[in-house]
């Protein structure tokens, strides 16, 4: 009877040893309690504020998921002035102009193992800064493609004295151009009556602006109203040269340059 003692006994304490495995969350169909993989990683940010030349500028772009730190880095070229943060994602500083759009990627990269990391396609405005006078070619306001917006800058003289409120923008290439100078002001509900002349570094009207030899394009180097009688904003092209500087003059024979004549100067095709 002795080994049916023993038997038992064994078969007693393997139940046992079983329960307790079982109970610990062993044997051979795991517990199911494996790591969690850590979340993705992504930059929420899908868009960045516009920016003023010569205006302080700050921006964030955010990232949330992965593991441990970020480290951000940029694919293209910021606006001249601003520069991006590689541990926070700010992008600051004090844009330089020229006015227009800037075109970039911004890359984050987390510290994880396996590393993660995520792409976000964006862009940055940056308009003309219009503070006091932009009346003359030295003050002329450096500008490229974008929209731009102003308010005229006044004579001085009143009303009687035929002198028109003017502003000068510098347009400057780096390609040879075919640019569109267009000035919104009726079509938002401003009173003023645009002209708009390309000059040169000594203020005078180009005799043409077209290029030798670039077939039938002709235009003059001023407009006054797109539509005669109808629609009194202008619109003009010139064609350029790769590392010419040109100013647009905008005039108003108004004389009285009121707060509420503003405009917006809408500039394509710099090269």
């Amino acid at each position: 009877m002795k080994p049916r003692l023993l038997t038992v006994t064994r078969s007693l304490v393997a139940a046992g040893l079983l329960a307790l495995v079982t109970a610990c969350g062993g044997g051979s169909g795991g517990g199911g309690g494996g790591q969690q993989p850590p979340p993705a990683l992504n930059i929420t940010t899908a868009s960045l504020a516009s920016g003023t030349i010569g205006v302080s500028y700050n921006q964030t772009v955010a990232a949330a998921g992965g593991t441990g730190s970020r480290t951000f880095s940029l694919g293209g070229s910021l606006p001249a002035g601003l520069s991006l943060a590689a541990a926070t994602g700010v992008i600051s500083g004090t844009p330089a102009g020229p006015a227009g759009q800037s075109n970039f990627t911004i890359t984050v990269t987390d510290s994880g193992s396996p590393q993660q990391s995520d792409v976000q396609a964006l862009s940055i405005t940056i308009s003309a800064t219009v503070v006091g006078r932009n009346d003359s070619i030295a003050t002329a306001t450096t500008i490229g493609n974008g929209n731009h917006a102003a308010s005229i800058s006044p004579s001085g003289h009143p009303n009687t004295v035929f002198s028109p409120d003017q502003d000068f923008y510098r347009i400057v290439t780096t390609a040879a151009s075919t640019i569109t100078v267009d000035i919104d002001a009726q079509v938002n509900g401003s009173p003023l009556d645009s002209v708009i002349e390309i000059v040169n570094a000594s203020g005078t009207r180009l005799n043409t602006c077209a290029l030798p030899g670039q077939g039938t394009f002709t235009s003059p180097c001023v407009h006054d109203d797109e539509v005669l009688g109808m629609q009194i904003d202008s619109l003009l092209r010139i064609q350029v040269a790769a590392g010419a500087t040109i100013f647009v003059r905008v005039l108003d024979f108004r004389g009285d340059a009121r707060p509420d004549l503003t405009y917006t100067i809408n500039i394509s095709g710099v090269n």
